[in-house]
């Protein structure tokens, strides 16, 4: 092959890779999580109701009810508040209790009737482990 042909495929597998990986780009991608916060997900409306979700706020304490593998609580932003209906299978993280001051981080889907529900729970702890260089 001359050179002139060689040239002219390698441009035509370039710009066919192109195209193809725009075309990939554009398509809608469920797999997707737009990060929210509870305000934000709450101007959203029904509007919300389409997309999979990364929603995080504070643990109102108290809110923790179990029942079996399903567990409902409530997240909070300022005077925001969020239902939450886990349904996950993975474990609960042992920092979610209701006594504890956490920073909650969930993703999943919020229904029809204003209930979020959830595939992952991250919580993280409000305290910062730092060493006490005090006593030297």
């Amino acid at each position: 092959m001359n050179k002139k042909i060689r040239f002219t495929i390698g441009i035509v597998v370039i710009v066919l890779a192109v195209v193809v990986l725009a075309i990939q780009g554009m398509k809608e991608d469920t797999s997707m999580s737009y990060s929210k916060s509870v305000s934000e997900v709450q101007l959203l409306g029904s509007r919300a109701n389409s997309l999979n979700l990364k929603v995080n706020g504070s643990l109102k304490k108290g809110s923790i009810v179990r029942n079996n593998m399903d567990l409902d609580f409530v997240i909070t932003e300022g005077n925001s508040e969020l239902q939450i209906h886990y349904i996950g299978k993975d474990p609960i993280p042992d920092t979610f209790n209701n006594e504890m001051d956490a920073e909650v981080i969930v993703s999943g889907k919020l229904v029809e009737n204003g209930v979020f529900n959830a595939e992952r729970i991250q919580a993280k702890c409000a305290s910062k482990y730092e060493a006490d260089y005090s006593s030297k």
